[in-house]
């Protein structure tokens, strides 16, 4: 036996708690417990005892099978992995999870190509090589919150920053490298959050972008931002032997917590204590450490008073918002970890300020060299070559897989049969196998992101347990409502599977007949028959509706993905409301929320039949009224939510507009009756955050007016002090006609300037040419040198840019290589690095003091104001 005794039984102690939760999975387990080795046996119990308890009901005891043999094969044969101990070889090595992703036996397939590339390679030169591979094969693409498997990622060549990690440190495991996850939740200084990955070489944890290779370790772009982070960290899914060496933050639901801000910012250890209003301790107290991003207060850590009303964190030296609670008291403040050391809050009843804005102020952390490391010239253009290469040979490769001659039979679904990747042969089985009008209609129901990994089976089943719907909503008139809420496999951002055939047949026909005459009847199924135990689950994934049923176990969303799969398998359209995630059915021709209606309900009814009683009171009307000229976007500076208990919870209006009146703008809300909260917020290019909330009562069928606030800064707030590295570019030399390469600080030096890297001809450059033709009489006498960075000498036949540097004749031209230029220096000044004009002002030197990308109306104007500050 090659585990301790200490794991032996921690695992069969796990095990035999779990074993009774395993539902119609638990003779499938016992009987592969029975064939297992010893080795086998102990670390299948340790996942069964561990996992979250979804996946037991959602994977075959071989796909977990597959990652314990894989372990212990590359424990026996890779000298790296032999060396670690044991608890690191359990949770970094072995455990199939990684966090949130589709589960899939496949670190054969990684180890398989990459083993002979890293042989006679040390584990650090392994992983920089592994890493180089990743990139070969990934890279990164924004997309939903649904997180796919690293197949995925292979077959499809993207995945967005999760994905990457998950992809990256799939990798690594596969050939025995101790490898991890690390998150922060949420940035300060910007509206995101970030994955990246560590890996354990040489007896210590360090740090790399997965699939943005370097030619060494601790190394990545993301350096500078995570310096500015309040909270960064790793979890595992077990407490076996807790890190000795890491802060646990403790634990939510089954996951364990570790703090691993120290790594990479500035910190300090913070403490809270709270206390009633006669000064006495608060023990059990619940506190929310929470981030102001996308105009919402995120919960980073929850932490729990001790008997002296104390909590505490390592945190990054900004500004963070604090939620506490017990019973029916709760309070809310902002404190300054960089100006105090501990806060002293009083826990009072909750009497939170109506109807009227409220201001704060937010200020994050200052960015820090944590990781100064320097790169030779050799390393950079070694770097630079290998991931051009790497670009090359992954758009290759996925380019590969579109088969034009099969695609162009169908043009309406070219642009799906292209982002299917290599899931190409799938999609096009599915759309070919029949002239069924309805299998376009279903492709074109589902996300993007579904293309990659969807498969034709699953979706044939779809169909099929759909088609006899059809014809009555046809006749309706109503064949919207069957193809987005019917026959739709898609519910929210749950694994797509056959629930229909399952669903099918776990009920009898008198009980599917009795859900069809009164959907309410399904809620109240599920509410009486699956069961949830959070400590027992990760509550990030979500059960299917037949692992719910399997396991007769499932998290409150998933409860409601159950309600509305039985709904749609039995022809009643059924949806996840996008801005509350509440389930509804169509029933008396509106949808409903789950439990809102008793009685004899008729489903699906269009003729306005008032069939049961309605519980929910009527809706209020808000009616929000904003000045002419603001910048209103969901999500980036301002949100609503509804408070639940003592919390609020903010409404998913995602691409919500105010309309464009002559006055102002206005946006109307019909709501719940309840308590809200309205946030609105400006991010200053230095990060920080102006901030005002406004909370109200709306009763049923009130009506009420609420005039936004959004705060705008002083010029000088624009400032900020970010040292730029230094970069070659092509210039003008002293013969006549000839070109130099030189260094930017060599141009910059005597005097400040406005930098701006241009891309000639496209619709955001040519807005800022053009404000730059309208303030030509001030940039003449501006005390700044002004540089145009092209990418080639074609670029100066274009119109605009002509007229430009003939209007303004000091401004100096010089050439550079833009796709390795502009990436840094935008991340630098914490701007998108994939929008061009970028426009940087320095001072004297590389200091920048401002910048911006993308076509900001009144950027040029902003920029000269700037200069005279």
């Amino acid at each position: 036996m090659m585990f301790s005794e200490h794991l032996q039984q921690y695992a069969e102690e796990k095990y035999q708690f779990h074993l009774p939760l395993l539902g119609e999975r638990r003779e499938e387990v016992e009987r592969g417990m029975e064939a297992c080795t010893a080795d086998e046996r102990v670390l299948m119990k340790f996942l069964y005892g561990t996992m979250p308890l979804r996946d037991a009901g959602e994977y075959g005891f071989d796909v977990f099978l597959g990652f314990v043999k894989h372990s212990l094969m590359v424990y026996r044969t890779m000298e790296w992995c032999r060396e670690i101990p044991e608890d690191m070889f359990l949770h970094h090595i072995l455990y199939y999870r990684i966090n949130s992703e589709n589960i899939e036996d496949c670190r054969r397939f990684f180890y398989d190509r990459l083993i002979e590339r890293i042989q006679g390679l040390t584990a650090r030169e392994a992983v920089l090589e592994i890493n180089y591979w990743c990139a070969e094969n990934g890279t990164y693409e924004s997309s939903d919150n649904r997180t796919v498997s690293p197949m995925t990622v292979y077959r499809s060549g993207k995945g967005r920053c999760g994905e990457e990690s998950t992809f990256a440190v799939t990798a690594f495991r596969s050939v025995g490298i101790p490898a991890r996850q690390v998150y922060t939740p949420r940035w300060a200084h910007c509206d995101d959050n970030h994955a990246w990955v560590e890996v354990y070489v040489d007896g210590a944890w360090h740090f790399l972008g997965a699939c943005e290779p370097e030619e060494i370790l601790d190394k990545g772009w993301f350096t500078n931002a995570s310096s500015r982070a309040l909270l960064v960290h790793t979890c595992t899914f077990s407490d076996f032997t807790n890190q000795a060496d890491a802060e646990c933050l403790g634990r939510d639901d089954l996951m364990v917590y570790y703090n691993g801000t120290g790594t990479y910012a500035r910190n300090k250890l913070y403490e809270i204590f709270v206390v009633d209003e006669a000064g006495n301790p608060v023990s059990g107290a619940q506190v929310s450490v929470e981030i102001l991003n996308m105009a919402e207060y995120y919960s980073v850590a929850e932490l729990w008073t001790d008997a002296n009303g104390r909590v505490s964190i390592t945190i990054g030296l900004g500004d963070v918002h604090v939620h506490v609670e017990k019973d029916e008291r709760c309070l809310e403040t902002v404190v300054s970890v960089k100006d105090t050391d501990r806060a002293v809050l009083v826990l009072e009843e909750n009497d939170r300020l109506r109807d009227t804005w409220v201001d704060v102020d937010l200020e994050a952390p200052a960015d820090y060299p944590m990781h100064p490391a320097k790169l030779t010239r050799e390393q950079k253009e070694k770097n630079r070559s290998r991931i051009k290469a790497a670009n090359q040979m992954r758009e290759n490769r996925i380019a590969g897989y579109y088969q034009e001659a099969l695609a162009g039979k169908y043009p309406e679904e070219k642009e799906i049969l292209s982002a299917a990747a290599g899931n190409f042969d799938e999609i096009y089985a599915f759309l070919s196998k029949d002239e069924n009008p309805d299998r376009r209609a279903l492709l074109h129901s589902l996300t993007v992101k579904d293309y990659k990994d969807a498969k034709a089976e699953i979706l044939e089943s779809h169909l099929t347990g759909a088609a006899c719907y059809r014809k009555e909503w046809e006749e309706k008139g109503r064949l919207d409502l069957f193809v987005e809420d019917i026959l739709c496999p898609r519910i929210l951002f749950e694994e797509m599977t056959d629930y229909r055939g399952y669903i099918q047949a776990y009920f009898t026909e008198e009980e599917k007949a009795a859900f069809r005459r009164n959907p309410m009847m399904i809620w109240e199924y599920v509410k009486t028959h699956i069961h949830f135990y959070p400590e027992l689950d990760y509550q990030t994934i979500f059960a299917t509706p037949a692992g719910a049923l399997r396991l007769q176990h499932g998290s409150p969303l998933s409860k409601k993905l159950l309600f509305v799969g039985i709904c749609r398998t039995l022809g009643i359209p059924a949806r996840m409301n996008p801005v509350n995630l509440e389930a509804e059915a169509y029933v008396d021709g509106e949808f409903v929320t789950a439990g809102e209606r008793s009685g004899g309900s008729s489903v699906g009814s269009d003729d306005g039949g008032s069939g049961g009683s309605r519980i929910q009171p009527e809706k209020g009307r808000v009616l929000l009224r904003a000045e002419d000229g603001s910048q209103w976007n969901y999500y980036q500076t301002w949100t609503i939510g509804r408070q639940k208990g003592n919390r609020f919870v903010t409404l998913d209006y995602t691409g919500i507009r105010f309309s464009d009146a002559a006055a102002s703008r206005t946006l109307e809300l019909n709501l719940e009756p309840g308590t809200y909260r309205l946030i609105t917020t400006s991010r200053l290019p230095s990060g920080n955050q102006q901030a005002s909330r406004y909370v109200f009562d709306l009763g049923p069928g009130e009506e009420k007016e609420v005039r936004m606030r959004l705060r705008t800064g002083k010029l000088e707030d624009m400032l900020v002090a970010n040292m730029l590295e230094d970069f070659e570019v092509l210039a003008a030399s002293g013969s006549e006609g000839g070109r130099e390469v030189v260094s930017a600080r060599s141009l910059l030096e005597g005097s400040a300037n406005i930098l701006a890297f241009l891309a000639e001809g496209q619709e955001p450059t040519e807005h800022v040419l053009n404000e730059m033709l309208e303030q030509q009489e001030i940039l003449n006498q501006l005390d700044a040198r002004i540089w145009f960075i092209l990418h080639g000498e074609d670029a100066l036949e274009n119109r605009t840019l002509k007229k430009v540097l003939d209007a303004i004749p000091s401004i100096r031209v010089v050439y550079g290589r833009m796709d390795e230029i502009v990436e840094p220096l935008a991340r630098r000044m914490y701007v998108d690095p994939d929008k061009l004009p970028l426009l940087i002002v320095t001072n004297p030197g590389m200091k920048a003091v401002y910048g911006c990308s993308g076509y900001n109306v009144g950027s040029v104007d902003l920029m000269v104001k700037l200069l005279k500050l």
